[in-house]
């Protein structure tokens, strides 16, 4: 171990359920041996509430660093009064809404000590706001959640589907409008397949703004659950909230190939410097090109299992969390040391 193990890290984030980005961190640096705490900050009421108790909870606790998720209810000033504790602020953006630097990130940004986004092609708008040092770290698959399960139970009639698709249909853009631009490819697939949809929907009238046939089953698909979702079904479908920045797509895509899911989803410019088109997963450009390789493939069951166990193989090899974990620990070491 080296003495950057000996550092206190609380890791802030919205939640901490089982199937949260700050648990598998929580979970990950605990295996390291380091010290670390939590703090969620969704359940607060107010972001003056949110950020009344961390306050509280990092003078208690005195971490040496404080790792942030998303942070959309912490303000700049608590940053602030952080680091005015001696805490190293290191934040990790895992969404990508906009071509542009979201408002509410901005102050965020010039705050933090270093910065972290899945989304590469976002790295130089970042770097034209502040100097505060800025990387590129996707998430990966945090496998142990993710076995490589033995039972049939993914062949249950529940999990079978021509095409599966796990997320919500709407979401709230950041003008707190509902966007629509999911329901128009997967109202096309419902109707021409059998079409499944899981997971909990972000807009609580999902069902009534779908109509007839909806095709939502809304319970938690994560971790082993998951598992079974993408082995049940032919097909698992892709869909980005936006397709034009460069190496940004949902993290759904590692997860769906470290579970041995057949992936077809929207390409993002520079996948391929990750993935083989047709060899680890397919991509398609537009909804009627979709639509088109999901005939195809149903027809070729032979073909999706190759692909899916190549797509399989090089996620559990090659894109791991733990992986990525390594890398931003690595950096912020390097960030911590030239500050002290």
């Amino acid at each position: 171990m080296t003495p950057f193990h000996n550092k206190k890290i609380l890791i802030v984030a919205p939640r901490f359920l089982e199937w949260d980005l700050g648990s598998y961190i929580r979970s990950i640096l605990q295996k390291k041996k380091f010290n670390c705490k939590t703090f969620a900050y969704q359940p607060f009421k107010t972001e003056i509430d949110a950020g009344r108790h961390l306050i509280k909870i990092a003078k208690a606790y005195k971490p040496h660093i404080m790792l942030g998720l998303k942070l959309d209810k912490i303000k700049a000033y608590i940053i602030r009064e952080l680091k005015k504790e001696d805490i190293f602020c290191a934040m990790w953006y895992v969404d990508c809404i906009d071509e542009e630097v979201l408002d509410w990130i901005k102050p965020l940004f010039t705050e933090v000590d270093v910065f972290f986004s899945t989304a590469k092609g976002m790295v130089s708008k970042y770097n034209a706001i502040a100097d505060t040092p800025a990387y590129w770290l996707y998430e990966g698959a945090h496998l142990p959640m993710f076995p490589l399960i033995s039972t049939n139970s993914h062949k249950k009639k529940i999990y079978r589907s021509e095409v599966a698709f796990v997320g919500s249909i709407y979401y709230w853009d950041d003008n707190m409008n509902i966007s629509f631009r999911r329901q128009k490819l997967l109202k096309q697939i419902n109707e021409r397949y059998r079409l499944k949809i899981w997971g909990p929907q972000g807009v609580r009238n999902a069902k009534e703004l779908w109509g007839k046939d909806y095709p939502a089953i809304e319970w938690p698909a994560y971790n082993e659950e998951l598992v079974r979702v993408c082995q049940g079904a032919n097909i698992v479908i892709g869909i980005n909230t936006v397709n034009s920045v460069e190496l940004y797509f949902s993290n759904r895509t590692f997860i769906t190939l470290s579970a041995g899911g057949f992936h077809l989803t929207h390409y993002v410019p520079g996948l391929e410097t990750m993935f083989e088109n047709h060899k680890h997963l397919v991509w398609f450009n537009s909804d009627e090109e979709c639509l088109n390789l999901i005939d195809y493939y149903l027809k070729r069951p032979f073909l999706r299992k190759k692909i899916s166990l190549e797509g399989q193989k090089l996620v559990r090899k090659k894109y791991s969390m733990k992986r990525q974990l390594n890398k931003m620990l690595q950096l912020i070491e390097k960030h911590y040391g030239d500050m002290q």
